[in-house]
């Protein structure tokens, strides 16, 4: 019986102090870390994603496990005009496309990221204060075609499917922002 409850033990104890080295390595790395908030982080595949707000708004940060720097979104607004937005860095030097952002409305229950080829759900996380946000991540940005125009779109829906909130290239041109649904 002693056997059997040391191992879950042991193993909180390995997440917890791995969790806490990434916080300690991270805040290191941020320009401003006195203000800096981290909400969420994940290790996954050899990599560390953290989303995170300092006083210039809300970012998502990537690192290879045994990388030697972090790479960080632009800012985004913790409170957006459209109750969404959206950060993203495409950087050739990490081995990843991230996108991540905040979701304000209640009604959004699911992000999409749509490339030509490639469509994916985001993780949308919910905070102890309250504030939901999202991430995404693609191995590669796909460029259009020859001729044709960026295919990245991106959509928040509700649940009954409906978007309402999108970005990108439609059929009627170009749109960004909240739709009439």
């Amino acid at each position: 019986m002693k056997k059997i409850l040391i191992y879950p033990i042991i193993l909180l104890l390995i997440t917890v102090c791995s969790n806490n080295k990434i916080d300690k390595e991270f805040l290191k790395s941020v320009p401003l870390p006195e203000s800096t908030k981290i909400f969420y982080e994940e290790q996954k595949d050899g990599n560390n994603i953290v989303l995170y707000q300092d006083e210039t708004g809300f970012r998502v940060a990537y690192k290879k496990r045994d990388g030697k720097y972090w790479v960080r979104t632009g800012n985004g607004k913790i409170n957006p005009e459209d109750d969404f937005n959206w950060v993203m860095v495409n950087n050739p030097k990490i081995p990843i496309v991230l996108f991540g952002g905040i979701i304000t409305n209640e009604q959004i229950v699911t992000v999409l990221v749509k490339q030509k080829t490639i469509e994916k759900e985001a993780t949308i996380i919910e905070t102890d204060d309250g504030l939901r946000c999202w991430y995404v991540t693609f191995d590669t940005l796909e460029d259009p075609d020859p001729g044709e125009l960026d295919p990245l779109k991106i959509e928040a829906i509700d649940k009954n499917d409906n978007i309402l909130w999108k970005e990108g290239m439609y059929k009627d041109g170009y749109f960004s922002g909240l739709t009439s649904n």
